[in-house]
């Protein structure tokens, strides 16, 4: 590209030049011819042979030879050119007559014709020359340029070179950087160089990109352990059950009895397997915009249902809060399937963690977000529980007399944050609290 549009530039500057050296000289023409016709008419004291020794005694060197001819009609009457050089020609002659004023060009000469009439008379002014000259100024522009256009290519050519090198010298450490970089490595960084900004801008997102990898390893790899540690104990039971009902001769009672226990833990690992496949499908592949509009307060009170009849001895007491404006203030974009799903699991995990069997839930609208509130009174988390909460399959000092598999709040926390929604928990007057905020869509 550089070597094609320098070529250009000089190609164009070339034939500016060559044109402008042209008309140049056809200027020069026009000007001889007019100043020899008006020496030669307009002044009486000055005959042919006074103008003849005024144009020779000025040195080639300042004037260039121009040969001026001026016939009155078809005579010549007066030449400064050697005899016979410029001999009447109809065609030009014609031309000039027709249109008073004619730039040409005859052979290697350029050519200047005039038409005049005076007194009755009829003058034809031909004034002609080589731009030697000129010709010769372009014949040393021609071999500068193209002296300047190598010598400019191989100075370009090298500096460009080295240019791009050093430009991609960042590309190519950062490309290795990246090839070093595998699933066993993931905590590795790329360097900030601090010299270009697009190049950093690029190690940052991947750097970013790196956080979320591991991010997604670490889960894989948590999910797989606790997913076989889960499900391999309700499988180890039902086996050895099996195999101690095979081993002896029982009665119909006891054998109703094994079956109990086996659908039971069938009923359990159904549960897990659920919980699973829920939590491994809830990802960002639905924009929270792709949700319909639903009342926050109908999925309470359907969740909060729900509830009731799986924990018929529960309180559980819904409490609107804040100014409610219109009916817009209540409304969200949510999977209804999903967010019903987070509700009944708090609300599972208040009523059995619950020390008087009591569940409260506001639901609070501010005047920049709407949050659904979940308490129960029970006792305090260590620190280093809170941090574990919503981990896959953790489950705290209190849930020791709690079925449960430790899917339940994280699949809670999936659900939320597909909402674009966040959850928190704290411990406050002797309360568990959940908190789910969502952004208000309408005020």
């Amino acid at each position: 590209m550089f070597t094609f549009l320098f070529g250009i530039a000089f190609i164009i500057i070339y034939f500016s030049y060559a044109r402008f050296s042209k008309e140049d000289y056809f200027v020069q023409l026009q000007v001889r011819g007019i100043s020899t016709y008006k020496l030669l008419i307009d002044e009486d004291r000055i005959d042919s042979s006074l103008i003849k020794l005024i144009d020779r005694s000025v040195p080639t060197s300042i004037a260039p030879i121009q040969r001026v001819t001026v016939f009155r009609d078809t005579n010549l009457i007066y030449s400064n050119a050697d005899s016979g050089y410029f001999n009447y020609n109809k065609i030009l002659f014609d031309e000039i007559k027709k249109k008073g004023e004619v730039f040409t060009l005859f052979g290697k000469d350029q050519v200047y014709g005039l038409y005049k009439e005076d007194d009755g008379d009829k003058y034809i002014v031909i004034a002609s020359g080589d731009n030697a000259f000129g010709k010769r100024r372009l014949e040393f522009l021609r071999w500068l340029m193209v002296i300047v256009y190598f010598t400019g290519l191989l100075i370009g050519w090298a500096s460009i070179y080295f240019f791009v090198k050093r430009s991609i010298r960042p590309l190519e450490v950062l490309n290795d950087n990246m090839k070093s970089i595998g699933y066993n490595n993931l905590d590795s960084r790329l360097p900030l160089t601090g010299q270009w900004s697009e190049i950093d801008n690029l190690s940052v997102n991947f750097n970013d990109m790196l956080v979320r990898l591991g991010q997604s390893f670490r889960f894989q790899k948590d999910f797989v352990h606790y997913a076989s540690h889960e499900l391999r104990t309700p499988l180890a039971a039902m086996i050895s059950l099996t195999e101690s009902t095979l081993s002896q001769p029982l009665s119909e009672q006891q054998f109703q009895k094994v079956l109990q226990h086996l659908l039971a833990q069938q009923q359990g690992l159904t549960n897990i397997t659920n919980s699973l496949l829920l939590l491994s499908e809830t990802t960002d592949k639905f924009k929270i915009r792709g949700y319909p509009l639903i009342r926050l307060d109908e999925l309470v009170f359907h969740s909060v249902e729900i509830s009731k009849d799986l924990f018929a001895s529960a309180v559980i007491k819904v409490n609107l809060e804040g100014n409610v404006p219109h009916e817009g203030a209540l409304l969200i974009h949510a999977n209804e399937p999903l967010i019903i799903a987070a509700f009944n699991n708090l609300l599972k995990n208040a009523i059995q963690y619950s020390r008087d069997n009591t569940v409260n839930v506001f639901i609070i609208i501010n005047e920049d977000s709407k949050i659904v509130r979940f308490e129960n009174s029970g006792i305090d988390f260590t620190e280093a529980e809170k941090d574990k909460l919503f981990t896959p399959f953790y489950r705290a000092s209190n849930s020791e007399q709690i079925k449960g598999h430790g899917l339940g709040l994280s699949l809670v926390k999936q659900i939320v944050q597909l909402h674009g929604a966040s959850i928190v928990y704290k411990y406050e007057n002797e309360k568990n609290i959940f908190s789910i905020t969502f952004p208000l869509m309408y005020k």
